[in-house]
């Protein structure tokens, strides 16, 4: 068996004088990588000047409008991290961090001060940990059970962070449904994984298996989705990512009353300008972080 086992994953490695070769090259029809010479062709139509809109989605514009205009200003003032990495302290959040800031980090700090959750599993682990940490001692006392789930742990969060109350460097996939049906309304389950579906991966295991079974009021985050815009021109034609995770997003909220919006960076940046710009005090950043939460109970087994 384990000779056979060997076998088998040196033929799907390529290795080998039996080496498999992909049925569909990359671009073909059936390949879930983009056609960029397709996509191109088609610009106008998938980034279009101005849109607001998705069918079937209710964006919730009164909730963002008033997150922006009501719940910014109460917390904001106390968003003061340096822009630079700290050579003393490797555990200090910093703004210019290439991974997580603009707008997606100003509100996660707001967010987390606003909603107050007992519990938080975040699912993709990195700067966003630093900051959840950070807020988690200065304003909570640490009181905020904090789970960071990575299997590639940064250097910078190996050997602990105070505030994360426990770090699982391991894939989500191989986690049970337990560990997400213990969070409560409140609660926020924070996702920054691979952003692609495909057979087996951990976006196919969050949307499909663990979402579903979240109890109603459990807030859920995901990172680098654009809507209602599609992913960003720079990122599919010249960048090449096949990211497709904001599809299921998508259809996820398409006609659906299992969810509801909070927040989104990119559509408040792309729909209500004014509104960021007042709410960051006269500077305006965009960003990928959307914002929803649970609203009914699960049906299935």
């Amino acid at each position: 068996m384990a000779a056979l086992s060997n076998r088998l994953v040196r033929f799907f490695r390529g290795e080998g004088p039996q080496a498999l070769t992909l049925p569909f090259p990359n671009g073909h029809f059936y390949s879930p990588v983009v056609d960029v010479g397709e996509v191109a062709n088609r610009q106008s139509q998938l980034w279009p000047e101005k849109r607001c809109a998705r069918p079937g989605i209710d964006f919730n514009d009164s909730q963002q409008r008033a997150f922006l205009m009501e719940v910014f200003p109460r917390y904001f003032a106390d968003y003061d991290y340096p822009h630079q990495a700290s050579p003393e302290d490797p555990h200090q959040f910093f703004t210019n961090n290439g991974r997580f800031e603009w707008l997606d980090s100003r509100t996660l700090f707001v967010m987390l001060r606003w909603i107050a959750p007992k519990k938080m599993i975040e699912v993709g682990s990195g700067y966003s940990s630093l900051l959840a940490a950070d807020v988690n001692r200065r304003f909570f006392d640490e009181q905020i059970d904090l789970t960071c789930i990575e299997p590639f742990l940064p250097d910078f969060l190996r050997h602990g962070v105070p505030g994360i109350s426990r770090l699982m460097p391991e894939k989500v996939q191989d986690m049970t449904l337990s560990t997400f049906e213990e969070l409560d309304s409140g609660d926020i389950l924070f996702i920054d994984s691979s952003h692609v579906s495909k057979t087996g991966s951990d976006v196919n295991y969050l949307i499909l298996d663990v979402l579903p079974r979240l109890r109603p009021g459990v807030v859920i985050h995901f990172h680098d989705i654009f809507l209602p815009n599609d992913y960003p021109k720079e990122w599919v034609l010249a960048q090449r990512r096949s990211w497709n995770e904001q599809y299921l997003v998508q259809a996820m909220l398409t006609l659906t009353n299992g969810f509801e919006v909070l927040f989104g960076c990119a559509y408040a940046a792309h729909c209500m300008p004014d509104l960021v710009r007042g709410a960051l005090k006269g500077k305006f950043y965009g960003g990928g972080s959307l914002w929803i939460r649970r609203t009914d109970e699960f049906i299935g087994d």
